[in-house]
């Protein structure tokens, strides 16, 4: 290969690299859209499709969408459905039982008809994601400032004290006096680097003592945080224990170890941890060989640990609730082969799991009590921890994302940012001086920030937003932004997500210039090398050169084949408008181009007119332009076969030849990217072409051959969406011949 030949393919292979570079890009990491309901309507208000973030909910589909809203809001909704159908955008909020819902909804159109309605709902809280996971933690919680002033507390903390909300109150206003010294000594050797734990009496809005266990620790150095488990239940088992006479003291001694055991079981810092001291708690206990603790996932029951034998995986959810709803929570099954009795784990009314245990013998009174007890304790402990861990995850995940999330005020005021959205600016380390700034001195033009907001004021959302920003340094970058309101305190604020876009700019920018190469100049000048070398074979050239000179012309050929097949695939990816195609007529005109070669190979070509007409653009005449010329040059077939039948929402082609066939492992591999057939000579983009026009169309494309699928030969099948009749210009059976016979033989 010649240096002009070897620059070809390098300008080719490395054009190849970068659009390769920019297909990933094209997935970003879209957070908002886990909280949003997508759904679309027909012209009746029947869901025709709904889909919760990335999962489509397949039981609303074909119902009406008033079935889903609260009665006061059915005609509300009604109303705006028909402004959407009126050609209308509608913004308003609805309620669909506890929840309230912003809506988005826009007329569906299709040649300016209006058919329906598409929309996004996004449910409305008052509270920041932080929150809401912090009031999911079962046990009472609060964070607060080195001095006890308490800047977070969840629900269960201000139901504990019987507070509607304790925020912005000291902790020590909840402790009881004589605690109190207690407590300040912990929180001494807290910020020394410890973590404590004791009992303590906290008092609660009616001036009722509540027995607490207080668990202390560090945040950061720059707060505390309070874990509160309330030890009622405990303390009274503990004042009834002492009333019972003495004469039971060892009972008493006995059942008071089994009480701590089960507290000391459920006290763990890791889920594996809990679920291994269960377990030794329960064969302990209750001098057992089989036990078993199982949650509740998607309806079924899965056994997450167990001791000697392993249970049944038939066990019924709806077994495990009817625990949770019988009289004292026991479930006992006795019989001739099993003897298990059962525990609901349960936590605010709701069935997160089960423990079981194998036992030949009816628990006593004491037994049953200490197993729910156990139960009671174990849930707790499941929920909170897998809460906690569920949190730590969340801000793991935020901040190592690798793109910039950030929550500012609609002012500019900056709240909080994650590492790589202070990275990307320029202000890592310097955190502190970036929240010093307004988010508009982040924009190049601040007139761009005023267009993103006023965007975002007028559909609640926003995405994609892309424009020019400027780092700490001064230094101009792109940027991609996608931000939604959200509710803190009462007040509206923005997250987004900022993606860092010069880079895939700069490629772009690359792959233009590349293609204009390619299209242009590299072409162009090809097309004139083989000229000049026509020029040549028509001289008085010795026979060696003449074959020199072939060999060149042949290779700037497929060098311009390559140019072109990139030129299809920019066609593909950019290609949007859609016309009807009717398929006579391009079988027509490809049949008649491929007339001459069939000819020479001998080689029987029918097609049948079948007034088909589909949805396309002129790449349709490539896609079988290529498959017939595939078939006629590589089959050995001496029939080629071509008919299109109607199907479902569209047209099934086919081109069927009776020659070699295709072998059964080569069939996966047919519309590979640079897949050759044994011998091939061509580049391997032919049928991957084929592949990405028909999909680009929305289309499908397969293969069969062998003694299973099609016996004699090979067919390739296209199907395609219907489109409107047009009038063909065929009129014989055997496009390009006169005659009217079935087939013709060129």
């Amino acid at each position: 290969m010649d240096e002009e030949d070897r620059s070809l393919g390098e300008a080719i292979n490395e054009l190849k690299y970068k659009i390769a570079e920019l297909s990933d890009f094209i997935e970003i990491y879209n957070a908002m859209a886990q909280n949003s309901i997508m759904f679309t309507l027909d012209h009746k208000g029947n869901f025709v499709s709904l889909q919760k973030g990335d999962s489509p909910v397949h039981k609303l589909e074909g119902k009406s969408f008033l079935s889903v809203l609260d009665k006061e809001d059915k005609k509300k909704a009604a109303e705006n459905f028909m402004k959407c159908l009126e050609g209308k955008k509608v913004n308003t909020s609805i309620k669909a039982g506890e929840k309230t819902f912003d809506i988005v909804a826009v007329p569906k159109k299709r040649e300016n008809k209006v058919e329906g309605v598409h929309g996004i709902a996004v449910e409305k809280s008052s509270k920041s994601s932080f929150e809401r996971i912090f009031d999911a933690i079962g046990e009472a919680m609060a964070i607060s400032d080195l001095l006890g002033n308490i800047t977070v507390a969840n629900h269960s903390l201000n139901s504990l004290l019987g507070y509607e909300n304790v925020k912005n109150k000291n902790i020590f206003d909840f402790v009881d006096g004589e605690n109190v010294q207690d407590v300040r000594d912990d929180i001494r050797e807290v910020l020394s680097g410890e973590r404590r734990r004791r009992e303590i009496y906290v008092v609660s809005r009616e001036g009722i003592k509540i027995p607490v266990e207080v668990e202390i620790s560090g945040i950061e150095d720059e707060g505390l945080l309070f874990l509160m488990r309330e030890l009622t239940h405990k303390k009274v088992m503990e004042n009834e224990i002492k009333e019972i006479s003495e004469e039971k003291d060892a009972h008493i001694n006995k059942f008071k170890e089994k009480i701590s055991e089960i507290y000391d079981a459920a006290n763990k810092s890791s889920v594996q941890d809990l679920y291994d001291g269960t377990i030794r708690t329960i064969i302990k206990l209750f001098d057992v060989d089989s036990c078993f603790i199982g949650l509740i996932s998607d309806g079924e029951l899965n056994v997450v640990a167990y001791h000697g034998e392993k249970p049944s995986e038939d066990i019924s959810v709806d077994e495990v609730v009817s625990v949770a709803v019988s009289k004292d929570g026991i479930y006992e099954i006795y019989g001739e082969e099993e003897n298990y009795v059962y525990a609901a784990l349960t936590e605010d009314k709701e069935v997160v799991g089960v423990i079981g245990m194998k036992t030949d013998k009816e628990l006593s009174d004491d037994s049953r009590f200490l197993f729910k007890l156990l139960s009671q304790n174990a849930a707790k402990s499941i929920v909170y921890l897998n809460s906690k861990y569920a949190l730590r995850r969340c801000r793991e995940t935020i901040d190592r994302a690798v793109e910039g999330i950030y929550r500012t005020t609609f002012d500019g005021k900056i709240i909080e940012v994650n590492p790589a959205f202070a990275k990307i600016f320029g202000y890592e380390g310097r955190e502190k001086e970036l929240k010093k700034i307004n988010a508009e001195d982040l924009f190049f033009k601040a007139d761009d920030r005023k267009k993103f907001l006023k965007a975002l004021e007028k559909e609640g959302m926003v995405r994609h937003f892309e424009t020019k920003y400027v780092t700490r340094d001064n230094t101009v970058i792109f940027g991609r932004e996608s931000a939604w309101i959200a509710h803190e305190n009462g007040e509206k604020i923005i997250e987004g997500i900022f993606q860092d876009i010069t880079s895939q700019r700069k490629i772009e920018e690359d792959a233009r210039f590349y293609n204009s190469l390619l299209r242009h100049d590299i072409y162009n000048k090809n097309e004139i090398a083989i000229g000049y070398l026509g020029l040549l074979k028509n001289s008085d050239l010795s026979e060696k050169d003449m074959e020199i000179v072939t060999k060149a012309v042949r290779a700037i050929t497929e060098g311009n084949k390559l140019i072109e097949a990139v030129k299809k695939l920019e066609i593909i990816n950019d290609k949007k408008e859609m016309s009807d195609i009717a398929i006579d007529d391009v079988m027509e005109q490809v049949i008649s181009h491929y007339s001459e070669e069939a000819k020479k190979r001998d080689i029987e070509v029918a097609y049948k007119p079948s007034g088909a007409v589909v949805r396309g653009n002129e790449l349709v005449e490539d896609v079988f332009s290529n498959l017939i010329k595939n078939s006629i040059e590589h089959s050995y077939a001496q029939h080629i076969t071509i008919y299109a039948k109607d199907c479902d929402d569209g047209w099934n082609i086919y081109i069927e030849d009776d020659g070699v066939g295709i072998p059964s492992d080569a069939k996966n591999k047919v519309f590979q990217q640079g897949w050759k057939g044994k011998g091939s000579t061509g580049s391997g983009l032919g049928l991957y072409l084929v592949k990405k026009i028909v999909d680009g169309l929305g289309g499908r494309i397969w293969v069969e051959s062998g003694e299973d699928e099609y016996p004699e030969g090979c067919r390739f099948m296209v199907w395609l969406k219907r489109g409107r009749t047009v009038t063909s210009r065929s009129r014989s059976d055997i496009v390009g011949n006169e005659s009217k016979a079935t087939s013709v033989r060129w």
